[in-house]
């Protein structure tokens, strides 16, 4: 798969992950020069507000590098279900190798 394509589904099963829950809102962040997306979530937990990265994944040499996920509905899994092919897509947070 082409990096334009890989590009366009990403974006859009990041989007998914995006939106407002119970005293949570996620954003997705995007540097598109670099090839960098992060879903990033805003909560108020017992008065205390909490930001984190709930995702975080980027793009070298047509494939999708996932350095973080913390979600129960993997991004993995959307992107297969995507047709994005496995030797396209890299889980550098379960150890697999990172070129760069």
């Amino acid at each position: 798969m082409d990096t334009p394509t890989l590009k366009q589904i990403l974006i859009e099963e990041l989007e998914n992950y995006t939106g407002e829950g119970l005293n949570v809102h996620a954003y997705l962040t995007r540097n598109d020069v670099e090839q960098l997306y992060t879903v990033v979530d805003i909560a108020v937990v017992r008065g205390k507000r909490l930001v984190g990265i709930a995702l975080f994944a980027r793009i070298v040499d047509r494939h999708i590098i996932i350095e973080l996920d913390h979600n129960d509905k993997m991004l993995v899994d959307a992107l297969k279900a995507r047709g994005v092919p496995s030797e396209q897509v890299v889980l550098a947070y379960a150890g697999e190798g990172v070129a760069r």
